[in-house]
């Protein structure tokens, strides 16, 4: 591994070398200071400060208590407005205000306080105060800069993840689905088969529907079902009376937003591995209903049903990986076996609707 040079310029010239962008701030820098950050600063400014009066003249204490309050309420409104200017340029300002600061006071006190040690030892209390407020806005500046960093790098990578898992979907539906249509058209063709024209529309159909489908990370459910749609259409033209679907959908449902060809890749399991096993074939149900919170899409067969024992393919997978990716904890997707024999797939997802 390449070792990591040292960035001499922190010594005289800290921070971040480039400020954030305000997309990046947007994106990940949002967030308010938390309750915690704002007592763990406040305790750390407190118990110097009280440390420090304990030791300082007597005569000075009333001073240094109010000296010691106007830095706390000048520390607050830097930390605040540090907060949201994580990099160099804004930290270098406050801390060169912070020592102008001191040397007005130090003048000042040439001033107010006769006695020289009086004078000396409010001044060294002055300046713990401000080297106290120094560090801690360094710390703050470096600590925020590195959180928000992280965050960055997690997003951009979930982004990545999310893609390949995109693209994975994508390339594990179509090949094998194509080629075995394809086969079914040329055979047809060839032995002038009247079903031959009516499975190339429904063909045509499908790859109208489904080539922009992985365009996106989410995608309104309508876009789905017409996909969904064309596809059973191809392999009920496949597989003649063998094959019968239903699809019942709320209205509400088509705008809520799901990653693309889930509902593709559960259906295309139970043509697959519940009705093509079967001699007879079958019926498969989609239903798509908004309960409370959530958008529950179901997707029914009466084939053969769950093996036990029988892993998940590469296919079921992938959908479990973008469900977590792009809609978090509060989705799931469950497979089991249906009420009235066969096999049911259950997909839980967060209410949420295309804008327009």
């Amino acid at each position: 591994m390449k070792r990591q040079p040292i960035d001499w310029s922190q010594l005289w010239y800290p921070g971040r070398n480039q400020p954030f962008t305000p997309e990046e701030m947007a994106q990940a820098g949002s967030d308010p200071p938390s309750p915690t950050l704002l007592v763990v600063a406040a305790v750390n400014w407190a118990v110097p400060v009280f440390v420090t009066l304990q030791v300082a003249p007597a005569s000075q204490t009333a001073v240094l208590t109010a000296a010691f309050v106007a830095l706390a309420v000048l520390g607050s409104a830097l930390g605040r407005w540090l907060w949201w200017r994580p990099w160099r340029k804004p930290l270098m300002q406050a801390q060169m205000g912070l020592a102008l600061v001191m040397v007005m006071g130090a003048l000042g006190l040439r001033w107010r306080v006769a006695d020289r040690a009086d004078r000396e030892a409010v001044m060294l209390t002055l300046g713990i105060g401000i080297g106290l407020l120094v560090v801690l806005s360094w710390f703050l500046v470096v600590w925020r800069a590195h959180t928000i960093e992280a965050r960055l790098r997690e997003q951009a990578e979930r982004e990545k993840s999310i893609e390949m898992a995109r693209r994975l979907a994508a390339a594990q539906i179509e090949p094998h689905f194509l080629f075995n249509t394809l086969a079914s058209v040329q055979h047809w063709v060839q032995t002038k088969d009247d079903r031959a024209a009516p499975l190339l529309a429904a063909l045509t159909g499908y790859l109208r529907a489904t080539l922009p489908l992985f365009n996106h990370a989410l995608l309104p459910a309508g876009e789905e079902l017409v996909a969904v749609q064309r596809y059973l259409e191809v392999m009920q033209a496949r597989m003649g009376a063998r094959l019968a679907f239903t699809v019942d959908v709320q209205a509400d449902v088509e705008r809520a937003l799901l990653p693309p060809g889930l509902l593709l890749t559960l259906v295309e399991n139970a043509v697959a591995h519940g009705l093509e096993p079967k001699l007879e074939g079958g019926h498969i149900t989609l239903r798509a209903r908004h309960v409370g919170a959530l958008a529950v899409f179901e997707v029914l067969d009466n084939g053969v049903g769950p093996v036990p024992g029988m892993q998940e393919g590469v296919g079921l997978a992938n959908a479990r990986q973008r469900l977590a990716l792009n809609c978090g904890a509060a989705a799931s997707l469950h497979i089991g076996p249906a009420p009235a024999g066969g096999c049911r797939a259950q997909i839980h997802l967060p209410w949420r609707v295309a804008t327009n």
